[in-house]
């Protein structure tokens, strides 16, 4: 890799000044490294530095889609919807048959209520792979989201057809079974998400929710350990809604 530094500004500048004059091979091959090198960064939760990194990606090679996709998951990881979105709408312009940046690009504009443009991002993911996972998982928490169980449910079916070990996917459908009234089969569900993967706490709240509805005390109180251990933040939203069923 090119000797450089991520953080100093002369660094960057100095990139921008040899890079043009590199081979056309060696650009792309210095591009790909350092995508590389923000990708471990990302791994490791620096997304700033992962930022930085595809940001020197495309100084030596400007059109590199992988650079800018990867550069959209980190500005989406730390919350920067917009440019997030911007970086998957570059990768489209460079390579418009990437369906994981349709999908992306549109779970992004449902959280900003852009329905019509988030149904046809995924419209459009489907189109080029018909069988994403991750498109209908996705869609169908919009449409959970949106209270459109039925719809949900349908995605949900089709998220684990194409992946059966898909377990967000038998978690939100165990939700969207909650709330068309069956029981079981959200219980069903929960279990399944537990078994394939038993450190996700969602799937253990949900089923302490329902086994307090059922009356099941001493069962809910260990879901509810087992979720908090997991993740500590889920602590308000499990006694609000403990308050809320015993309150009924």
């Amino acid at each position: 890799m090119t000797k450089s530094t991520l953080h100093g500004l002369c660094g960057a500048l100095l990139l921008v000044a040899f890079t043009n004059k590199l081979p056309a091979e060696t650009r792309k091959t210095e591009a790909a490294s350092y995508v590389e090198q923000g990708d471990k960064f990302a791994q490791g939760g620096d997304f700033e530095r992962a930022v930085g990194a595809y940001n020197i990606a495309l100084q030596f090679e400007p059109d590199f889609a992988p650079a800018y996709f990867r550069r959209g998951l980190a500005q989406q990881a730390r919350g920067d919807l917009s440019r997030a979105i911007a970086d998957y709408s570059k990768t489209l312009e460079i390579s418009p048959s990437c369906a994981e940046a349709y999908d992306n690009r549109a779970y992004l504009l449902g959280l900003q209520k852009d329905l019509e443009r988030a149904f046809s991002d995924w419209a459009s993911a489907l189109e080029i792979n018909p069988r994403l996972a991750t498109v209908f998982y996705n869609r169908g928490s919009l449409l959970l989201d949106q209270g459109y169980l039925n719809g949900a449910l349908s995605d949900f079916d089709k998220a684990l057809q194409s992946d059966p070990r898909y377990f967000m996917a038998y978690n939100n459908r165990g939700i969207a079974k909650a709330g068309n009234g069956d029981i079981e089969g959200a219980i069903t569900d929960f279990d399944r998400a537990i078994k394939i993967n038993s450190r996700q706490p969602e799937a253990y709240a949900n089923r302490g929710l329902i086994r307090l509805q059922q009356g099941k005390k001493m069962e809910a109180e260990q879901d509810f350990a087992r979720a908090t251990a997991l993740r500590p933040s889920l602590k308000p939203f499990i006694e609000r809604r403990t308050s809320e069923i015993t309150q009924q």
